[in-house]
């Protein structure tokens, strides 16, 4: 009788379990519901990328340029089909074949960094399925160069079939706090998470997903505190808190809008394809996240108000906002000229 009950409760146990996981990811259900059928029209693909590039042009048009997607063939292309110019590029992950095209690493990831920041916090329409098989580059037509005389790198987009738009709001505010985020403004992480939907409990929680770095490191004031060393300790260190936090995470996955978990899936792509790039931490991906998120919070707020004052008022800003990041990169350049002197 016993050997026929183990069984029966081990299935009931595992059946419980499986439900109790289901519940939990009731969103990617959702989310892969959702996504699915628009993956698969090809059409919709092509015009996510039209619509791509108009932003950038319309939005972004100092960096519109540098950032390119392959010429659709709409006579040759369906739901079923989708026909586009082909690219002759590196794929951004392969370093030895950017560095034969005469193109530094570090400006790719730059480009890479400031692309993204603009489509999430000022166009509001974002590709969020940027690995590293979808990102490629080339030399900038027609061989433009920098003051350095070094080729200056266009990224090329593929793969346009999953795109998520971020309303009014929640773009601000995601913006507001990366803002916050980089410039170790405790108060506005909390009340911009909390906009966001992680609560007065799972704020600090949300901000260490965001970094992959824990609390008291998001709110140092030292101006390198959001970069990942990616040392051993560092590792285990996450390894420890995501083990230690499961069922808060899982609570804060099911509270934040769906459209957030892509832009954290977004950012851990990033994240893999910055890491490829270049072997030493940077922080210079962080200081182009701190000024497009507060541009696009500045211009957020001179929408709203037309007046000469909050012309003024924003230009104002504006000059600050240049002032504190060009003193931040002279903090970098002398924690790295700190760092080379001590080796």
């Amino acid at each position: 009788m016993m050997q026929c009950l183990v069984p029966i409760c081990f299935t009931l146990v595992w059946f419980w379990f499986l439900t109790k996981l289901l519940e939990e990811c009731r969103w990617l259900v959702a989310e892969v519901r959702e996504s699915i059928p628009k993956e698969l029209d090809f059409l919709v693909e092509a015009k996510n990328s039209i619509k791509c590039m108009d932003n950038f042009r319309k939005l972004s048009p100092r960096i519109a340029d540098y950032v390119y997607a392959p010429r659709v063939y709409w006579n040759l292309s369906t739901s079923k089909l989708l026909t586009m110019e082909y690219m002759e590029a590196a794929q951004v992950n392969d370093l030895k074949s950017i560095q034969r095209l005469g193109i530094q690493p570090g400006d790719v990831v730059k480009l890479v960094s400031e692309t993204f920041a603009e489509m999430m916090f000022k166009h509001g329409f974002v590709h969020c399925d940027p690995h590293a098989a979808n990102l490629l580059v080339r030399p900038l037509p027609p061989g433009r160069r920098n003051i350095f005389g070094r080729r200056k790198p266009q990224l090329i987009l593929l793969d346009h079939g999953l795109y998520k738009e971020l309303d009014y709001n929640t773009r601000i505010n995601y913006a507001a706090l990366w803002k916050a985020l980089v410039y170790s403004d405790a108060d506005g992480i909390k009340e911009n998470c909390v906009k966001l939907g992680a609560g007065d409990d799972l704020y600090a929680l949300f901000a260490g997903i965001l970094t992959m770095r824990p609390w008291n490191k998001v709110i140092d004031p030292s101006v390198d505190h959001l970069v990942v060393k990616g040392t051993d300790s560092d590792r285990s260190e996450l390894q420890m808190y995501a083990s230690q936090y499961f069922p808060q995470i899982t609570e804060l996955l099911r509270r934040l809008p769906r459209v957030i978990l892509l832009m954290l899936k977004t950012n851990d792509c990033l994240r893999a394809v910055n890491g490829s790039l270049i072997q030493r931490p940077s922080v210079e991906s962080f200081l182009i996240i701190g000024r497009v998120s507060s541009e696009a919070v500045l211009e957020s707020v001179l929408s709203q108000k037309r007046s000469l004052l909050s012309w003024i008022n924003f230009w104002v800003q504006k000059i600050l906002l240049e002032g504190r990041l060009c003193v931040m990169h002279i903090a970098v350049w002398l924690l790295q000229l700190q760092k080379a002197l001590t080796l």
